[in-house]
């Protein structure tokens, strides 16, 4: 009886090693199809849990994801894209994000919205999910960091973006 038993716990041991495994396996096959090109010689990567006003005057180049894969993001408002479709391939997130919807509001404007209505630079986040972005870069990235990505709780800590060197 006691042999069995810990052969039972073997088992269990070696089911949970072998699906640690199959991750590794899948993580870095994905990395290989989607080798990360590191910041080039003229570039500056900072982490997006920076302080946003290091960022102001700043020209963002891309934006390197937790999985390895690079974004070009020649402007603040693609910054926002990326990071904003990132979050949201997460169902669990993207469920947040539209329970979100309509209740984060600016001085005038929605910040995350149903529709386009009322939006002076709505930036596509899905079918029915918008993120207004009219705004100057530090403004911005505290909206997207601050505002929603904490509130729908992703993790953006490993993202970092990169910047033309001075």
């Amino acid at each position: 009886m006691e042999k069995l038993k810990e052969l039972k716990e073997l088992l269990a041991s070696l089911e949970t090693s072998a699906e640690t495994l199959r991750r590794l396996i899948a993580e870095l096959e994905q990395a290989e199809r989607n080798p990360a090109i590191p910041p080039q010689p003229f570039e500056e990567a900072f982490f997006l849990t920076r302080n946003p006003s290091g960022f102001k005057g700043r020209r963002p180049v891309s934006v390197l994801l937790p999985d390895g894969q690079r974004v070009i993001t020649p402007t603040w408002k693609k910054v926002a894209e990326a990071v904003m479709k990132h979050c949201n391939q997460d169902q669990t997130k993207h469920d947040a994000l539209m329970k979100l919807r309509n209740r984060i509001q600016g001085r005038d404007r929605v910040l995350l919205s149903s529709s386009v209505t009322g939006m002076r630079s709505p930036l596509v986040i899905d079918q029915g999910l918008y993120l207004e972005t009219h705004y100057d870069t530090e403004s911005l990235l505290r909206i997207l960091t601050g505002r929603i990505l904490d509130a729908v709780g992703y993790d953006y800590s490993r993202i970092q973006v990169t910047v033309r060197s001075r």
